[in-house]
């Protein structure tokens, strides 16, 4: 691909050949985690692009039940809602129900923004302490997680030295967001980044701009790339 400003080295023409690649570097990573500790830690994306991913983990990996999920974002809307990344996550563990109970969303109280907040933070210490693995895709603006450009609640995500659950606003709707902070994505152990399409290539070579998804890749150097190039 020529002079590019971060080094692709995943790179698949096939959604299924790069879907069991991902799934079985994840399954390898988290297989000598658990033999060291005894159990791991996820963090997870919402959207519809990294569901076979999570649906051939669901199918692939027999020990889930020592993973305790999580999310890396989520909208503030109720768990129901059709908006909601834990919903949508949920559904993708369908031959493995029990895992349900290993994932900790980010909807605890759909009332009260601020209460709901301090309680994501409790809940969420583990993952604070220490994420194993984060799974991420990235927008066609930059954006990662959801820490957004031109927000000022995502700058404050973006540059705080604390490893946080902080609260953004999206450019659309639903509007309202809950993240993890870039510093809290950065101190994970490993990394996978998922995405596809020329668009979003375009955005991650963009030398003109310094966006999110820069400001982790400068960060972290050692993210997994798997990309998709399905681009006619």
């Amino acid at each position: 691909m020529g002079n590019q400003r971060f080094e692709i080295t995943n790179l698949f023409h096939d959604n299924n050949d790069l879907i069991k690649a991902m799934v079985a570097a994840i399954i390898e990573e988290l297989n000598d985690i658990i033999i060291r500790k005894g159990g791991a830690t996820m963090l997870l994306s919402g959207g519809s692009t990294p569901g076979p991913l999570y649906k051939l983990l669901d199918k692939q990996c027999t020990f889930l039940e020592k993973v305790k999920i999580g999310l890396v974002d989520e909208r503030y809307v109720p768990v129901s809602s059709e908006f909601s990344n834990e919903q949508y996550i949920k559904n993708c563990f369908l031959k493995h129900p029990e895992t349900f109970y290993q994932i900790t969303g980010m909807v605890m109280d759909s009332e009260d923004e601020k209460r709901n907040l301090e309680q994501v933070r409790i809940e969420y210490q583990d993952f604070v302490n220490q994420t194993d693995i984060i799974i991420l895709g990235m927008g066609t603006d930059g954006h990662i997680a959801s820490i957004f450009p031109r927000d000022e609640e995502s700058l404050i995500a973006l540059s705080t030295n604390e490893k946080e659950i902080l609260k953004t606003t999206a450019p659309s709707e639903p509007s309202h967001r809950i993240t993890c902070s870039m510093k809290m994505i950065t101190e994970a152990t490993s990394i996978y980044m998922l995405f596809h399409g020329n668009e979003k290539r375009k955005v991650l070579h963009d030398e003109t701009k310094s966006l999110p998804i820069h400001d982790l890749l400068e960060k972290r150097k050692d993210v997994k790339l798997f990309y998709l190039d399905d681009d006619k």
